[in-house]
């Protein structure tokens, strides 16, 4: 029971946590910097370990961490995934979320360039596995996520309500423009074709044509947002559009910078930003203390931090919060 006077809680829930089925090993971002490759072989066995997951969650005392495996994460570059792969990685993190339902939850992968196929699997991830969200690639070599055959994806997952983490990839050429500057470089081109296909959403008219979608972009793809809330296109973005304009789009933290979390408070509202950290190829996974620090020190107050740190996510998901003293 909780003592007079004694601070309540704060739920804290990792947004953007990597896992996949065992069978089908996580892969480097291709071209990626030496020094991701060099440590990708423990990265990915973490990836496919769930009771090392398990034992740093509770270590780091975070309440919920939110799985995913972008098709990009565990398919080689220049090949697409099979439905039957899809249905592989789905059904174990199905298994997985409903062993331990009150630490974990699963973003079913989806490959959204599949056309119907993909709705399908949509379909098929949320109603009879009961995965509450997904998690897409936001581009191909030549597409961007707000290409037509991305469509039949995103309006599955509207007219469900499922939230969709729009995940970065590794485009051949940016990432060879930029491999001179090592792991900045390999960041830098995944947050372009990410802040790419934020603003594909915007001109392209999916976030007109679909209202009730809500996608959730990683802070790599920052770029995107600072590009559209200066226009009056991408006020639609931002917490000053005016009630049913406001687009439902959110940002995942990907790490602990104050600033960073500032700007997308500010920008978004506090009610659009929820507390990710890319476990475990992150540099710095998440612990309660580094995340009240990180929140502290973006000079949130006590209701803005607590919306950041798990409250969104636990709305998008549609979670129950626990009760005061849980």
């Amino acid at each position: 029971m909780r003592r007079l006077n004694e601070p309540v809680r704060r739920y804290i829930a990792d947004f953007h946590t990597h896992h996949a089925n065992p069978r089908m090993p996580a892969l480097p971002p291709p071209h990626s910097a030496a020094s991701l490759a060099e440590r990708w072989d423990g990265l990915a066995a973490r990836i496919a370990d769930l009771d090392d997951l398990l034992g740093e969650t509770g270590r780091q005392d975070i309440d919920l961490r939110v799985l995913s495996a972008p098709p990009s994460l565990v398919t080689p570059a220049g090949r697409r995934m099979t439905p039957a792969e899809l249905r592989l990685l789905n059904d174990h993190l199905a298994a997985v979320t409903a062993e331990v339902p009150d630490r974990v939850a699963g973003l079913a992968t989806v490959d959204a360039f599949a056309g119907d196929a993909a709705a399908d699997e949509v379909v098929r991830a949320v109603t009879a596995l009961g995965l509450p969200g997904i998690v897409v690639d936001c581009a191909t070599e030549s597409q961007l996520l707000g290409a037509p055959v991305a469509r039949p994806t995103l309006r599955a997952a509207a007219e469900l309500g499922v939230p969709v983490l729009v995940h970065p990839v590794s485009t051949r050429t940016l990432s060879l423009a930029l491999t001179g500057l090592g792991r900045f470089g390999t960041s830098l081109a995944r947050g372009t074709i990410n802040a790419a296909a934020l603003l594909s959403l915007l001109t392209d008219g999916v976030l007109e044509e679909l209202p009730e979608l809500r996608v959730v972009f990683p802070m790599l793809g920052v770029a995107g947002l600072a590009l559209a809330a200066a226009s009056d296109e991408g006020a639609v973005l931002t917490s000053r559009a005016p009630g049913r304009e406001r687009a439902h789009v959110y940002l995942d933290t990907m790490g602990f910078a104050p600033a960073a979390i500032r700007f997308a408070v500010d920008v978004l509202g506090a009610d659009h930003v929820l507390v990710g950290s890319d476990w475990p190829i992150g540099a710095r996974s998440a612990s309660r203390e580094r995340v009240n620090a990180a929140l502290d020190a973006a000079g949130l107050t006590t209701a803005q931090a607590d919306l950041v740190a798990g409250d969104n996510a636990a709305r998008l998901l549609r979670r129950a919060l626990p009760g005061p003293g849980a």
